[in-house]
C-alpha cells in the first residue's frame, strides 16, 4: 500500500465532486443544494468507510487462505 495518503486525498477530492453533483442535480434550487452538501459528504464517508470494514472484514475470514 504505496502512497496510501494520496489515494485517500484523491479519494476524497474525487467523492467530493460527484456528491457535489448530485447535489446540483437532485434539488431544484441551488440554495438547498449547497446547504446538504456537508451531510452528503458525511454520509458517503461513513458509508465507504463501512464498506471497506466489511471488505476488510471479508478478506480475514471468508478468503484468507493459508
Amino acid at each position: 500500500m504505496n502512497d496510501i495518503g494520496i489515494h485517500l486525498l484523491l479519494f476524497a477530492v474525487i467523492g467530493a465532486g460527484i456528491m457535489t453533483m448530485a447535489a446540483f442535480y437532485s434539488e431544484p434550487v441551488d440554495s438547498p443544494a449547497l446547504r446538504s452538501i456537508p451531510r452528503r459528504l458525511v454520509v458517503f464517508a461513513i458509508g465507504c468507510g463501512i464498506l471497506a470494514a466489511l471488505m476488510i472484514l471479508a478478506e480475514y475470514t471468508v478468503a484468507s487462505v493459508n
